[in-house]
């Protein structure tokens, strides 16, 4: 896998790692220059920091800076580490947040994440000044960032038009009563029974592709209106650390919206084997 990619992928899963096991009580976790202080004096404080502990670090800083100047993440070939590329308007160099955190553990002043986010600042405030309304331009980072328009995927089209179209014939072969199948909160007891009935483990239903992209197409549609969401696919490996990356998903694009992905709730409800899985996930997300 190409390592830019790897990177971005384990990105979510990262920074999740660093609030869940790392994150000093009580900080925050808003990529503000107060979250930066605190989770520098926390690296400051580690005699030896561990590796996972040093990369969750870079990775936030570096979803921090991307929050202060725009652009994006890209992969230094001469370093081999991933660097942040502030939004191309500013003209600026590429900022490697690995090396910051080792500078950080370096110079030990507490404030190394500090000036660097106030560099990023003031490069956006000087282009304001000189160009009024414009504003730093963020590529979004999978798992993480949610834009408020889903992003036209080619994929994603292709995949919503083919199941849509298919679904008579997916019935056919998989429902025993496709009378049932209604698109209402009660059809998904079907569905739930139909991938029992063909997948007795949740690691088997990636072994039935047509089955599964069917009958994720299915409940994402029967979620979707009663969630108020819009399908979303970012492209990638989908047996890759990152649950958003390869497989289209649902995404409410409002701030602190719920996100679902319909094949991982297939395989929670093949995971559990009570009955009703798929109606209390309903529930759950609507």
């Amino acid at each position: 896998m190409d390592p830019l990619e790897d990177w971005l992928e384990g990105m979510q899963p990262r920074l999740a790692g660093l609030v869940d096991f790392e994150w000093p009580d009580g900080s925050p976790t808003d990529c503000s220059p107060a979250s930066l202080a605190r989770l520098e004096a926390e690296l400051v404080a580690r005699i030896e920091p561990g590796a996972d502990f040093m990369e969750r670090v870079a990775g936030y800083l570096g979803e921090a800076l991307l929050s202060a100047a725009g652009g994006c993440w890209a992969w230094d070939e001469r370093r081999g580490l991933p660097v942040v590329l502030p939004d191309p308007e500013l003209s600026l160099s590429a900022v490697c947040p690995a090396e910051l955190v080792e500078q950080a553990r370096q110079h030990r002043d507490g404030d190394e994440f500090g000036r660097s986010c106030r560099d990023l600042e003031r490069a956006v405030a000087e282009k304001q000044a000189a160009a009024p309304g414009w504003t730093p331009s963020k590529q979004p980072t999978p798992g993480l960032d949610r834009e408020l328009t889903a992003p036209r995927s080619a994929y994603l089209d292709r995949w919503l038009a083919k199941h849509a179209a298919a679904l008579p014939a997916w019935l056919a072969t998989y429902a025993e009563r496709p009378e049932l199948w209604d698109f209402s909160q009660k059809s998904l007891d079907e569905l739930e029974a139909a991938a029992r009935q063909l997948v007795s483990r949740p690691a088997g239903l990636a072994a039935h592709p047509e089955f599964a992209e069917g009958a994720a197409w299915y409940l994402g549609e029967v979620l979707r209106p009663a969630m108020r969401a819009q399908w979303c696919y970012h492209p990638g490996d989908p047996d890759g650390d990152n649950m958003f990356v390869g497989r289209p998903f649902l995404d409410q694009l409002v701030p602190e919206g719920t996100v679902a992905v319909p094949f991982l709730l297939l395989q929670i409800a093949l995971a559990d084997r009570e009955p009703g899985v798929l109606r209390h996930a309903y529930e759950r997300l609507t």
